[in-house]
């Protein structure tokens, strides 16, 4: 399924009756990441996961950016008639994710950040990612895919799952190289959204790797304090990756966020009525 946003096309997929959830993926990957939470949280719950700019089968945005990509998320949750949904997204989908609650955070009932924070890059980050820029569009995607795919797991897991890092990594190699370049340029130039937390009225959901390389536990522990609501997961033996690292825990974690967000979402009305 697409809609299309801008000129462009928005590729997603619908599943399941009930509330809503919205999956949204991370950087060089795509929305058939969570094909084993959808299969399972689908019996309950109606799941939109989407393909963010230029990765899976959406067309690359014209005007490339975080926010850019968050409206073409509402695009797709308003054409799925969509009112209200649980948003979670990891890495660079919870920075679209945070975008999507700052300008609509009447249609949430709870924002979920799955290895993310809201702020800025850090200048070490930053040269990083213009680095990562540089060696792309010199070398193309298939040789930077290797490493990048095994950095985001914690060692032992990439010891113990050689054929599903393999499989990945060729799934990495086969993006297009103007997409990665463009995500990253996004995700250099995205703005603070410490605020968005700050004044989110939804339940906030965290889940944090302790060895997670690409997020420093400075800036996953810095926003656990900024929302009024919050449930919070680290893992001591999790890098990047806990959907697949821990990928029974991580499950039960979000089918009890979709119960916890329905419970407050229902006290609220309580309380209104």
């Amino acid at each position: 399924m697409h809609v299309i946003y801008n000129n462009s096309k928005v590729a997603y997929r619908e599943a399941g009756q009930g509330d809503c959830l919205v999956l949204l993926h991370g950087f060089c990957e795509d929305s058939t990441m969570w094909a084993n939470f959808v299969s399972l949280l689908s019996k309950k719950y109606f799941i939109l996961t989407i393909d963010l700019s230029g990765f899976g089968k959406s067309d690359l945005l014209k005007a490339h950016s975080i926010e850019a990509m968050s409206e073409a998320v509402y695009a797709v949750v308003k054409n799925s008639g969509v009112d209200s949904c649980v948003l979670t997204g990891h890495s660079m989908g919870g920075y679209v994710a945070l975008s999507f609650a700052e300008k609509y955070p009447e249609m949430l009932s709870g924002l979920g950040l799955f290895h993310s924070h809201p702020f800025r890059d850090s200048d070490e980050k930053t040269k990083n990612r213009l680095k990562t820029i540089r060696f792309i569009e010199r070398h193309g995607i298939a040789p930077f895919a290797g490493q990048f795919v095994r950095n985001l797991f914690a060692k032992p897991f990439v010891k113990k799952n050689k054929p599903f890092i393999e499989d990945l990594i060729h799934t990495t190699s086969v993006h297009h190289s103007d997409a990665v370049v463009a995500a990253s340029y996004a995700m250099i130039n995205r703005e603070n959204k410490e605020h968005v937390l700050t004044n989110l009225s939804c339940p906030a959901l965290f889940i944090i790797g302790k060895l997670d390389n690409s997020i420093s536990m400075d800036y996953s522990l810095r926003q656990l304090s900024l929302p009024k609501i919050s449930s919070v997961h680290i893992f001591e033996d999790v890098a990047h990756m806990a959907m697949f690292e821990k990928p029974v825990e991580t499950l039960e974690i979000i089918a009890d966020f979709m119960e916890f967000c329905s419970y407050t979402v229902n006290s609220e009305m309580m309380k209104m009525d």
